[in-house]
């Protein structure tokens, strides 16, 4: 899940080049996304090996991007290229840090209050008007194939599920599969490092690869978590209070944790 560390310095393909201006480009390294990401001033640029990842995931972030775009504050995307190897996708990059930067850490009250406010705006958009397809059907078929491929990272598992394999993570998740969805339009990644924000304001999400259709869960789960890694568990549960505490079903926290350890 961690980001490949063998893609080298950023080298832009031709049609790139075109469209970016020259620039000193800056690896980041925060973020789980598994593609390589890089940042000018101005600009961000994602890069992932389609030997790796054989599903075309940063395709699938343009359109959403696109989709997204005057619905809620996203980067704008610039340019996208496969070359066969590689993929690239080109966006404009938001001002401001992301809530997981230490900086945004010193405001934990505030940071709460902007993730329920992104997430009850993001979870209120028309689902009838959402193209993506992302609830547990879904998902749990990309879960099996990633299994069967041998590429989800049993080592990066939490701690509580350390030592187990990715195919017992995977039986349980058949299991104990929840018998109905409360669906919305959803991130699908909803971390701290994917919500950017700048003073009092949320400037917008970032690594929307996954969003769709799903539970709300989907996103209230990795949100929880995140909070509770980054900021501590009071603010954990003030999200959730904050969010509507008559909407989250606690079981349904625990499983779409579960879910994102094949992810």
């Amino acid at each position: 899940m961690m980001s490949d560390a063998s893609l080298p310095a950023l080298t832009l393909p031709p049609a790139l080049r075109r469209v970016l201006p020259a620039a000193r480009w800056e690896r980041v390294t925060e973020g789980e996304s598994g593609a390589g990401v890089w940042r000018s001033t101005r600009f961000v640029v994602k890069v992932q090996s389609r030997t790796l990842y054989p599903a075309s995931t940063l395709l699938q972030e343009r359109e959403r991007l696109r989709w997204f775009a005057g619905r809620l504050p996203v980067p704008q995307v610039v340019a996208y290229e496969d070359d066969g190897e590689q993929e690239y996708l080109a966006m404009t990059r938001l001002p401001g840090i992301a809530m997981s930067h230490p900086d945004a850490a010193l405001h934990p009250e505030r940071m709460v209050n902007l993730l329920a406010r992104a997430l009850r705006e993001l979870h209120a958009l028309p689902v009838r008007d959402c193209p993506f397809n992302m609830s547990l059907g879904v998902r749990l078929k990309l879960a099996r194939e990633r299994v069967a491929a041998g590429v989800v990272d049993e080592s990066d598992f939490d701690e509580e599920r350390q030592g187990q394999s990715a195919v017992q993570v995977f039986n349980q998740l058949a299991r104990t599969r929840p018998a109905e969805e409360d669906l919305v339009v959803t991130h699908g990644d909803a971390c701290l490092p994917n919500v950017i924000v700048q003073g009092e304001y949320v400037e917008g999400l970032i690594d929307l690869g996954r969003a769709g259709i799903a539970d709300r869960h989907m996103d209230l789960a990795l949100a929880w978590r995140s909070t509770r890694r980054n900021l501590g568990a009071t603010y954990a549960g003030m999200l959730l209070d904050l969010y509507g505490r008559e909407l989250v079903d606690e079981g349904k926290l625990a499983y779409y944790q579960l879910l994102d350890e094949l992810f």
